[in-house]
């Protein structure tokens, strides 16, 4: 059986990246249900898509696990109030989803975060969407790990921490 596998010049996918030049970024902050959360998520645009790096701390452990996922995704809406204290963020409103597709195909899925310690750290890349689309929605870490099946959204959990997503 002969593969025909697609070439990619690694150099020329990533010749626009420049790590202290970000073209996005947001600040993510705890709500009342992990108020220890801080970080930042940088957005870089690409020419093939948008890669991702994602730098948090203060994440809490989940059933005395030093480790443990946690659903991460964008929002619709770049509004990171607190609302009600017992569901936090809910003005965020849905997963960012243009295209009306099924959880987990929706543009703001990503992966999950993996925290160890209380620190999560991301690396990833998407062509689902410019940087430029998600300009003003926001970024939303969830209190457990998405399941990638249930609908609407992969039943993630609460909403612990939130961050606007704007130009850098």
């Amino acid at each position: 059986m002969d593969i025909s596998c697609p070439k990619y010049d690694i150099q020329k996918i990533f010749s626009g990246y420049d790590p202290s030049r970000p073209n996005a970024y947001a600040q993510i902050k705890g709500g009342p249900l992990a108020p220890c959360i801080r970080g930042t998520i940088y957005l870089y645009q690409l020419g093939e898509g948008v890669y991702i790096k994602v730098y948090i701390t203060g994440i809490p452990n989940v059933n005395n696990q030093a480790s443990s996922f946690h659903g991460f995704h964008i929002h619709e809406v770049g509004d990171c109030s607190i609302g009600n204290d017992n569901e936090p963020f809910t003005a965020a409103k849905s997963h960012y989803n243009p295209n009306n597709v099924e959880h987990p195909m929706h543009a703001g899925d990503l992966p999950p975060i993996l925290s160890a310690n209380g620190i999560g750290i991301l690396s990833t890349f998407t062509n689902r969407f410019t940087v430029d689309e998600v300009i003003g929605k926001s970024f939303i870490i969830h209190s457990g790990y998405d399941d990638f099946t249930s609908q609407p959204a992969g039943n993630s959990g609460t909403r612990w921490a939130c961050g606007v997503i704007d130009y850098y």
